[in-house]
C-alpha cells in the first residue's frame, strides 16, 4: 500500500455525507466535501415541507458514544405511538418491549448542525456552492461549478455520492457508462407542515408519536425537546375517485370543516391551518430505486441510492447503516493488502451486493407501512394481531419478534427480515383460523414454534413483499 494517505471526494454535505467524512477521517483518509448549496441553506429548514428525522437503534448504534449523546441532546424520546381516534379516544402502542427501544426524534436542522460541525472538526475540507457537472468513476474525478461560473476538479481514490433523490452524481455517472438501472416514481401522497400552537403541543403527551388515521390520509405530530411540536398533514395530492385530496380543499371554509371533522380534539390548536394548505404546495413524496450502487471507484450511499418514503421513519436509519458498511468493507480489504484502488472496487462490489436487496426491502417496507400508519392502527382487528404477537415474543423471544422491532431495533438485513417475517406471518395466520386469540392465546403460542418450523423448512421462494396481517378468526 502507498505511503500516502488515501483521498475520498464527498458529493453532498447532509447528514450522510458528514457523517461518512467523520468517519473516513478517522481512518486517516483526506477528505473533501462538495456541495451545491451555500452553507446556510443547508442548515435552513424547509418551510411548511418539513417533518423530523427519526433515529432508531439501525441509525444510533453506528454513532460512536460521544456523538450519540450529542444527537440525544437535541432529540426527543418517543416510546409509543399515540392514536387518536375521531370520538375523542386514545389508544397508545409500545414501540418496544424494554425501555431501551423508542424512538429519537430530530429536527433535520439540529442534525444537520451537529454533523456539519463534526465533519468540519474532523479536517474534512467544505466547498460550498459547488455542484457536480462532470465525473469520472475509472480515475475517480468529479467536475464542480460554482455560482461564478468557475470550474474545479476533484481526483481521489474513492467518489461518493451523498447528493440525495436528486443526486447529480448518479446522473453523471449514468452518463458515464454505467449503465445503473434508475427507476423514479411519484406516489400519490404529498405532505404538508402545520403550525401547532404551545398549548396544543402542551395538550400532547411528550414521550409519544401523535396520529390521527384517516383511511387514505393522516396528522402526525411529533414532539420536541423545546416542546414544541413539529405537525404535517399527509395525504393524495390529486383528485381521483371522489375521495378527499389537497387539490379539494380549496377554500378556507372547506379546510376548516376537514379539520374539525377529522381531527376534533386537535383542531382549536391549528389556527393556521387553513392558510398553510391552501398557501402551500404540497411537498411531493418520492421513490428512487438504483442498481447497482457502484461503478468503478464511486459509490453511491443514502438517498443517492435509495429514496424512501418516511412512512417506517426507516430513511435516515438505512443511510447512516449504508455509511458504517461501507466504511467496515474499506476496512476488510484495506487490510487484505491488494493495491488501493483494487480494495476499493472490491469495497464497491461488495456493498452494493449487499445493500442493493436491503434498500428495495426497506422501500417497500416503508410503502406497506402507509397503510399501517393511514388505516389499520384505527381498527381493533389490528390491535388484537397487535396484542397477540407482542405476548408470543414475551413466552416465545427465541422464535418471534414482531416486524417492527426487527426493523427499529436490530441490525438484521431489511431483506433477510422480509423473508423472515413472511413465514411468521403465514404461521400466526394459519394457528389464528384455527383458534381465537382471545380465548386460544395459550394454544397459539403453545404451537407456533411447530407451525413455523414447518414452513420454514418448505419455504424456497424469493422474499414476498406484502406483509399486511392477514384478520384473525372473529375479526371479520
Amino acid at each position: 500500500m502507498s505511503a500516502t494517505p488515501p483521498k475520498a471526494v464527498i458529493v453532498g454535505a447532509g447528514p450522510v455525507g458528514c457523517l461518512l467524512a467523520v468517519e473516513l477521517r478517522r481512518r486517516d483518509f483526506d477528505v473533501e466535501i462538495y456541495e451545491k448549496c451555500d452553507a446556510d441553506t443547508v442548515l435552513r429548514p424547509g418551510v411548511g415541507r418539513s417533518f423530523n428525522l427519526t433515529l432508531t437503534h439501525r441509525g444510533l448504534s453506528v454513532l460512536h458514544p460521544w456523538l450519540r449523546d450529542r444527537v440525544y441532546e437535541i432529540g426527543s424520546v418517543l416510546r409509543q405511538r399515540i392514536v387518536h381516534h375521531t370520538d375523542g379516544t386514545l389508544t397508545r402502542q409500545p414501540y418496544g418491549i424494554s425501555d431501551d427501544q423508542h424512538l429519537l426524534s430530530v429536527p433535520r436542522r439540529e442534525l444537520q448542525r451537529i454533523l456539519l460541525a463534526e465533519a468540519r472538526a474532523s479536517g474534512a475540507r467544505m466547498f460550498f456552492g459547488h455542484s457536480c457537472v462532470g465525473a469520472d468513476a475509472h480515475r475517480g474525478e468529479a467536475m464542480f461549478v460554482d455560482p461564478r461560473g468557475t470550474v474545479r476538479h476533484a481526483a481521489g481514490d474513492i467518489l461518493i455520492g451523498c447528493d440525495g433523490a436528486n443526486s447529480a452524481l448518479r446522473y453523471e455517472l449514468s452518463k458515464g457508462g454505467a449503465r445503473m438501472q434508475v427507476h423514479q416514481r411519484y406516489i400519490a401522497h404529498g405532505h404538508v407542515e402545520l403550525t401547532l400552537t404551545p398549548e396544543g403541543s402542551a395538550a400532547l403527551a411528550p414521550d409519544g408519536m401523535h396520529l390521527w388515521p384517516r383511511s387514505d390520509h393522516f396528522l402526525q405530530a411529533q414532539p420536541n425537546r423545546d416542546g414544541s411540536t413539529t405537525t404535517t398533514l399527509f395525504m393524495p395530492v390529486g383528485n381521483e375517485g371522489g375521495e378527499l385530496r389537497f387539490r379539494s380543499l380549496t377554500g378556507t371554509e372547506a379546510v376548516r370543516e376537514h379539520f374539525e371533522r377529522e381531527y376534533p380534539d386537535i383542531a382549536p390548536h391549528l389556527p393556521l391551518a387553513a392558510d398553510e394548505v391552501i398557501r402551500a404546495r404540497p411537498a411531493l413524496l418520492k421513490v428512487v430505486d438504483c442498481a447497482p450502487y457502484n461503478y468503478g471507484r464511486a459509490v453511491l450511499v443514502g438517498d443517492s441510492a435509495h429514496t424512501i418514503v418516511p412512512f417506517f421513519g426507516q430513511g435516515i436509519n438505512c443511510s447512516f447503516e449504508d455509511a458504517d458498511i461501507l466504511c467496515r468493507l474499506l476496512d476488510k480489504y484495506w487490510r487484505s493488502g491488494v493495491d488501493r484502488h483494487e480494495a476499493i472496487r472490491a469495497a464497491g462490489a461488495e456493498f452494493s451486493e449487499q445493500r442493493v436487496a436491503a434498500g428495495q426491502a426497506i422501500s417497500q417496507l416503508s410503502m406497506d407501512n402507509l397503510h399501517e400508519l393511514s388505516k389499520s392502527i384505527d381498527d381493533a382487528g389490528f390491535h388484537r394481531r397487535q396484542r397477540l404477537e407482542r405476548m408470543l415474543h414475551e413466552y416465545r423471544p427465541a422464535e418471534f419478534t414482531q416486524l417492527y422491532q426487527l426493523v427499529a431495533f436490530t441490525r438484521t438485513p431489511y431483506d433477510e427480515i422480509i423473508r423472515r417475517s413472511r413465514i411468521d406471518k403465514l404461521a400466526l395466520d394459519t394457528l389464528c383460523e384455527l383458534y381465537d386469540p382471545d380465548t386460544e392465546a395459550e394454544t397459539i403460542i403453545s404451537s407456533y414454534a411447530e407451525v413455523r418450523r414447518g414452513l420454514d423448512e418448505h419455504d424456497t421462494r424469493e422474499p414476498a413483499l406484502a406483509l399486511t396481517a392477514t384478520p384473525a378468526k372473529g375479526e371479520h
